[in-house]
């Protein structure tokens, strides 16, 4: 069943919360930014747990920056010098991490006011039309972004189409504790990611167009690991990021292009609470919070300290503009952009 609730006045509009609820989960979510506020299911001792972070109020996700379940966009993640190749020409988009571009710019998707496009017991859909020019981007984009509970799994389904080329890489950017989002460090919290490789990055979170294999680095979480093993290890991708904040390269051997595959699964014992990840995209990156900083509070007046949640983001190939044997997030006019997320819990 959907529950619609006053959330709050935003300096674009007013917003509210959509509850879904079954047997299984319940998760809320907001126009602003088309975020999952909250994803509860039950834990090992049948006790309901808000495993997301979030904010109580629209006003919030409208003053913060941490993108807290979040639909990222245009392009998710890093591009060196907000530089896009498309078509023989090179296009300069907005600057908002230094000379870089992060998460869609100034004011990507997380910072706009989606509309609801349609509903059900089960599902909601956001919609937004991102207009030419926006953050320095070609072309008219639309985007729908599908919510849907099954049993026990929040389906993610992205659907996007643009009036000529552009770029589209879209993601969802929640933060997770398994524990619930007020129970202190993720550290040790079990990860395990189905890629044999990844793509290091260099000083300013940008890979570089290595791929290289996990096997006898910090970075091999093809067994589940504690978070907290290499964490604090000199490895130089850990020592750059004070923590975990890379992309994976999905395993997907012999796979069909729309085929979702399963591309990593999280465990906390003290909850029992596990997580597995599903998508159809080519790469997923694992964040440790690093940066969360206690400079805000999050639901019930939480504090959002460092490493109290992780990300798991399935996503392209970050910088791929500047990476030539990356996958480029080209999305051509008359194509339909398609792709899909699920976060699938359960306890024992």
């Amino acid at each position: 069943m959907i529950t619609k609730k006053e959330f709050g006045k935003t300096k674009k509009g007013n917003a509210f919360l959509y509850i879904l609820k079954n047997d299984y989960i319940e998760a809320a979510f907001t126009e602003y930014g088309a975020a999952v506020v909250s994803l509860i299911t039950q834990n090992k001792h049948g006790e309901k747990t808000d495993i997301l972070l979030g904010y109580d109020s629209a006003q919030q996700y409208e003053k913060n920056d941490k993108y807290l379940g979040a639909t990222i966009g245009r392009c998710s993640n890093r591009l060196k010098g907000g530089i896009i190749h498309l078509n023989n020409s090179c296009i300069q988009v907005s600057q908002n991490e230094g000379k870089n571009q992060l998460h869609g710019g100034f004011e990507g998707f997380d910072k706009k006011l989606w509309n609801i496009s349609s509903y059900g017991d089960d599902f909601v859909c956001f919609s937004y039309l991102s207009q030419a020019g926006e953050e320095g981007y070609p072309a008219n984009l639309l985007v729908n972004v599908k919510y849907k509970l099954e049993k026990n799994s929040l389906i993610i389904d992205y659907e996007a189409k643009s009036d000529a080329d552009t770029v589209c890489a879209l993601t969802n950017h929640s933060y997770f504790n398994l524990n619930g989002y007020s129970s202190g460090d993720i550290l040790q919290h079990q990860v395990q990611i189905f890629a044999d490789y990844f793509t290091p990055n260099d000083s300013e979170a940008l890979p570089t167009g290595e791929i290289l294999s996990v096997k006898d680095t910090p970075m091999d979480f093809t067994s589940p690991k504690l978070i907290g093993l290499d964490i604090e290890s000199n490895y130089k991708q850990i020592k750059y990021a004070s923590g975990f904040d890379n992309n994976w390269i999905i395993n997907r051997e012999n796979c069909e292009e729309s085929e979702i595959v399963k591309a990593a699964q999280a465990y906390s014992e003290k909850s029992g609470i596990k997580l597995e990840v599903f998508t159809n995209l080519l790469g997923i990156q694992f964040y440790s919070g690093n940066f969360l900083d206690g400079s805000d509070d999050g639901k019930e007046n939480s504090p959002i300290k460092n490493r109290c949640a992780f990300c798991l983001e399935c996503q392209y190939f970050p910088n791929a503009f500047a990476n030539k044997n990356f996958p480029q997030p080209i999305l051509r006019s008359g194509e339909v952009y398609r792709k899909t997320i699920v976060y699938k819990v359960s306890a024992s």
